[in-house]
């Protein structure tokens, strides 16, 4: 038998896992006319504990709850692996790191709106400068490439009100800027 990566006589791992369970089930089987309940319960336990219990939310947006508990863990975790101490905390770990990459997203995306406003008001001076370098020129060849470097600034400035979307990382923005300086003294 060939496996996925061209190696003939080799299974993947799972595969040889599901293989070996589906035979002992098979060989079970005829042996037995009723099945044991405590079994199957074990095995309905042993997988509630190994599969995924978190789902992230459709939308991708942050509930107060969850930066809540984020800060909880973070305070919690002094200089120990953030991780450990979610565990510890019976804080599902995946949910922890979907929530730190979450904020982390959002804090970013408020560093990029702080430089985009930044970058709008530094493209509204320059153009306020040449407007009125323009009113006071008197050459028309100087005023022409005045003309056109007004309009080539404008038509940028106005892309950069254009690209602020409200993509989930824009809208988790909003909800932590309040406690942008609580988020970042807790660390990443």
């Amino acid at each position: 038998m060939e496996s996925r990566r061209g190696r003939p006589g080799t299974l993947w791992p799972m595969r040889r896992i599901l293989a070996a369970l589906a035979l002992a089930v098979l060989a079970a089987v005829p042996a037995c006319r009723r099945f044991d309940t405590r079994e199957l319960d074990a095995v309905r336990a042993l997988r509630g504990r190994a599969g995924p219990r978190f789902q992230p939310p459709a939308d991708g947006l942050l509930t107060d709850a969850q930066i809540d508990l984020f800060l909880r863990v973070r305070r919690a975790a002094g200089r120990r692996p953030p991780s450990d101490v979610a565990t510890e905390m019976g804080v599902d770990p995946a949910e922890f790191a979907w929530v730190r990459a979450r904020i982390a997203e959002a804090l970013v995306a408020l560093d990029a709106k702080q430089v985009g406003d930044a970058a709008f008001d530094a493209y509204g001076t320059a153009l306020a400068r040449l407007r009125e370098t323009r009113r006071s020129t008197r050459d028309p060849r100087a005023s022409s490439r005045l003309d056109a470097e007004i309009a080539t600034l404008e038509r940028e400035r106005a892309t950069l009100r254009r690209s602020e979307a409200a993509a989930p990382a824009s809208r988790n923005a909003v909800r932590i800027a309040p406690r942008r300086g609580e988020l970042e003294k807790a660390g990443p």
